[in-house]
């Protein structure tokens, strides 16, 4: 499902990206000078684990927090949150979260490419 929505190489001003991601209800969590990490929260009321899927955006022109920088996007990733800290990117997408993240991904890419 995430490599249908090719974002990859798409470039946009850092000020676009973030506008149209938390738009979106995307969260920057964390950037640099390089490079920052959106990502959208789901959690699974069940087994109370959450999980994250996530876009990040690399600086290719100018530096972050500059809205004007130029940024290129990679491809998005889902996660699963590992207590206390950290990620493991090789779960799969729960049932339950698939069409919301089919959807997110679509409108993330239809925004940026527009």
């Amino acid at each position: 499902m995430l490599e249908e929505v090719q974002l990859k190489g798409i470039r946009k001003t850092f000020g676009e990206v973030e506008s149209i991601l938390t738009g979106l209800g995307f969260v920057r969590w964390s950037w640099d000078y390089n490079k920052a990490t959106f990502d959208m929260k789901f959690h699974d009321e069940k087994t109370g684990q959450d999980y994250y899927l996530r876009i990040m955006a690399r600086a290719v022109e100018g530096q972050l927090e500059n809205p004007k920088a130029l940024v290129e996007l990679e491809n998005a990733a889902f996660a699963r949150h590992i207590f206390p800290h950290g990620l493991d990117y090789s779960v799969e997408i729960p049932e339950a979260f698939r069409e919301a993240v089919a959807t997110v991904l679509k409108k993330v890419h239809q925004k940026l490419t527009a």
